[in-house]
């Protein structure tokens, strides 16, 4: 079982951005440090979720103004998915977002996890998604998704989703 804890540490740092690059933009050939260009300004949350030690999943939100949060990224190692690590990434920044009343949560989807983000209850926003050649060179497209914190965290939905955790 996966520990989801919010990053505190330059160590814990270091962590998450291993797992973010090697999930997210090692496959597309982009550099280590790459996080750091698409990031916005506000305040910052990072959690890091482990499994014996190990770096499994990592999620970066940044809360954007007035009632809402961004999720920028969101990561589950290959041989952890389908563990319900997403699941609880997304949870916790659940319960971050009610503690600090914000209302809505919003990700900018790829192609690949839009299927993951509707089985948290998240749906498509209004609005056009960015696109990126970088991206399109790899078939990654991207939808616009939202999920409002008073309809209650991921955790608290049926267990027909839950099990499709990720």
């Amino acid at each position: 079982m996966a520990t989801v804890e919010i990053v505190t540490t330059a160590d814990a740092a270091a962590r998450l951005d291993e797992v973010l690059w090697v999930v997210l933009w090692q496959p597309l050939g982009l550099p280590r440090d790459i996080r750091h260009t698409f990031s916005l300004e506000g305040e910052k949350f990072e959690l890091l979720a482990q499994e014996n030690r190990q770096a499994v999943g990592g999620l970066v939100a940044v809360c954007t103004g007035g009632a809402e949060i961004e999720l920028r990224h969101l990561a589950v190692a290959s041989q952890a998915q389908g563990r319900g690590i997403g699941r609880s990434l997304v949870t916790e920044l659940y319960r971050i977002a009610k503690a600090r009343n914000c209302r809505r949560i919003h990700t900018i989807a790829r192609n690949t996890s839009g299927e993951f983000f509707r089985t948290l209850g998240f749906q498509t926003a209004p609005g056009q998604a960015p696109e990126h050649p970088l991206f399109l060179e790899h078939g990654i497209t991207f939808e616009l998704m939202e999920g409002f914190v008073e309809q209650g965290a991921p955790a608290d939905r049926s267990t027909a989703t839950r099990s499709r955790g990720g």
